[in-house]
C-alpha cells in the first residue's frame, strides 16, 4: 500500500511539472531570471512547510551535503533546459531532458552500485536514433538553425537532471532527513547561483511586469514547489528506476501540452524522433524495473 502510494504520489508530481515549459514560455521572461524567480515564488509555500513538518530535520546534517551538491546540479540543469526550450520547443525539450534514466543508469553504476540491465544497453541505439531525427525535425515555430545548439543543451541539462535526482534520492534516504527540509536546501543553492549567472549576464537587471509575474507564480507555486514536493516525498520510498518510469509522464503531457497550448506541434520527422526516443527511454526503465522488482 505505501509503495502504492509512493507511485500515485510521484504521478501526480510529474503532470504538475510538465506544465513548468508552457509556463515558462507564456511568460515571456529571459531564461535565467525566469529560473530565479521560480524559485522566488515558491518559498512561499516551501517554508511555511518546511518549518512545520521539517525543522527537526536541521539538527542532523549528514543528508544536507547530497542536498546541496543537488542544488549544484539542478542550477545547471535550470540555465541549461531554460534556453533550450526556446531553441527547440516546450516539448521537444522536455523530452531531451529526460533522458536523465540513462545518465542515471550510467552514474548509478558508480554512484549507487546498481548494474544496467542488458536491454539497457539494447535500448541506447534507439533512443539515440530518436533524437537524431528530432534533431533534423520539424517543429512549429521553431528556427531549424537553433535545433543543434538547442538539443546539445538539453542533453546537458539532462545529464545535470540526473545529478540531481541521485543526489536528491540519496539526501531523502538519509537518517532525519524530511523531503521539504531536502527540497528547501536545494532550492537554496540553486537561486543564488543562477542569480550570480543572471547577474553576470545582465539579465537580472530587468523586473517583469505584472502579467509575466503571474505565469512565474504559478510555476513557482504549482510545478517548483507543490509538485516537486511530491516527487521529493515519493521518490525517497521507490527503487532508482521505478521514480523515473513514472517521470516518463511528464515529457509526454508536455509535448501535448505544447501542441495543444503553444501550437508547437511537430513534423512527420520530429514526431518520429520523439516516439523513437520515449520507446528507447521507456525501454531502459522497464528492463530496469523488470529487474529489481
Amino acid at each position: 500500500m505505501t509503495r502504492g502510494r509512493d507511485y500515485a504520489t510521484v504521478l501526480f508530481g510529474a503532470l504538475g511539472i510538465s506544465f513548468a515549459p508552457i509556463l515558462l514560455v507564456l511568460s515571456q521572461v529571459d531564461p535565467t531570471p525566469a529560473a530565479v524567480w521560480r524559485f522566488v515564488w515558491a518559498l512561499p509555500v516551501l517554508v511555511p512547510v518546511c518549518l512545520i513538518r521539517a525543522s527537526s530535520s536541521f539538527r542532523v546534517r549528514d543528508w544536507m551535503p547530497s542536498a546541496i551538491l543537488s542544488g549544484v546540479f539542478f542550477a545547471c540543469d535550470m540555465a541549461l533546459w531554460h534556453r533550450s526550450i526556446g531553441l527547440i520547443g516546450a516539448g521537444p525539450a522536455t523530452l531531451v531532458v529526460n533522458t536523465q534514466v540513462i545518465w542515471i543508469a550510467l552514474f548509478g553504476m558508480v554512484a549507487l552500485r546498481e548494474r544496467p540491465a542488458r536491454a539497457f544497453w539494447l535500448a541506447l541505439p534507439v533512443t539515440f536514433s530518436g533524437l537524431a531525427l528530432l534533431s533534423g525535425g520539424e517543429v512549429a515555430g521553431v528556427p531549424s538553425e537553433t535545433r543543434l545548439p538547442g538539443l546539445a543543451m538539453a542533453l546537458g541539462a539532462g545529464v545535470a537532471y540526473a545529478g540531481a535526482l541521485i543526489c536528491l534520492r540519496r539526501a531523502g534516504r538519509s537518517s532525519g532527513s524530511a523531503p521539504e527540509a531536502v527540497l528547501l536546501v536545494q532550492l537554496a543553492t540553486a537561486g543564488p547561483l543562477l542569480g550570480l549567472l543572471g547577474t553576470a549576464e545582465g539579465t537580472l537587471q530587468v523586473l517583469p511586469h505584472a502579467w509575466q509575474h503571474l505565469w512565474l507564480a504559478l510555476l513557482g507555486l504549482g510545478p517548483q514547489a507543490v509538485a516537486w514536493l511530491l516527487i521529493t516525498r515519493g521518490i525517497a520510498g521507490l527503487p532508482g528506476h521505478h521514480g523515473g518510469l513514472v517521470l516518463l509522464l511528464q515529457p509526454v503531457a508536455s509535448l501535448a501540452l505544447g501542441w495543444v497550448i503553444l501550437d508547437q506541434a511537430l513534423g512527420a520527422r520530429a514526431a518520429a524522433g520523439a516516439a523513437l526516443t520515449l520507446v528507447g527511454i521507456g525501454a531502459v526503465l522497464l528492463a530496469e524495473r523488470t529487474k529489481e522488482g
